[in-house]
């Protein structure tokens, strides 16, 4: 019977998700905001291209698949019959490269090490907790810029539905109670 109950014989635990560091509740609205959602910063092309590093290799089936339909495809005409034939190929060519690149553009902001403003991605290394960023004018929270680099998405979207949340401290009506049903099958 304890067997079944020991945790080591299940090859897979679920994940427990961090401990919140901060909440986008707690963001101190830029006065140039006026109630409107603030920018929010997404990495640049060129910051990609940077973290990729030699990785880029892997586009090259891809770029020269590409060159090689659309610079010949006018002249030969045949090629059509390549690209029908192996079109698996090509897609995987082309495809797997791009989504391996939304990943990593996804991941970027995860693996900055030094505080950065979560506006315009400025570098606020040496500058003091609270303080107001020298590029984009809005305040910053290290505890803010810390949980908005475990994903960006999420927090974005816990910010933009943190209105409609009720009150802290205020007693709200939750609903009528409904009478429990009872099934046609009588239980």
């Amino acid at each position: 019977m304890s067997q079944l109950h020991d945790s080591s014989n299940f090859p897979y635990e679920p994940p427990i998700p961090p401990v919140p560091v901060a909440s986008p509740g707690e963001m101190i609205a830029a006065p140039h905001d006026q109630g409107g959602e603030p920018p929010w910063y997404k990495p640049t092309y060129a910051e990609t291209a940077k973290l990729l590093g030699w990785r880029w290799v892997y586009f090259v089936p891809a770029v020269m698949i590409a060159f090689l339909l659309v610079a010949n495809l006018p002249r030969h005409p045949w090629l059509w019959q390549f690209a029908l034939a192996w079109w698996k190929l090509i897609l995987l060519a082309v495809v797997l490269p791009m989504v391996w690149a939304g990943k990593t553009m996804k991941q970027i902001i995860a693996q900055r090490t030094e505080p950065f403003c979560i506006h315009c991605g400025y570098d606020l290394t040496g500058l003091p907790d609270g303080h107001n960023c020298p590029e984009c004018g809005r305040p910053f929270q290290l505890a803010i810029i810390e949980e908005y680099r475990r994903d960006p998405d999420w927090f974005i979207q816990r910010y933009r539905q943190r209105h409609a949340m009720p009150a802290k401290d205020v007693p709200f009506e939750a609903g009528k109670i409904r009478p429990a049903r009872r099934s046609r099958d009588g239980t």
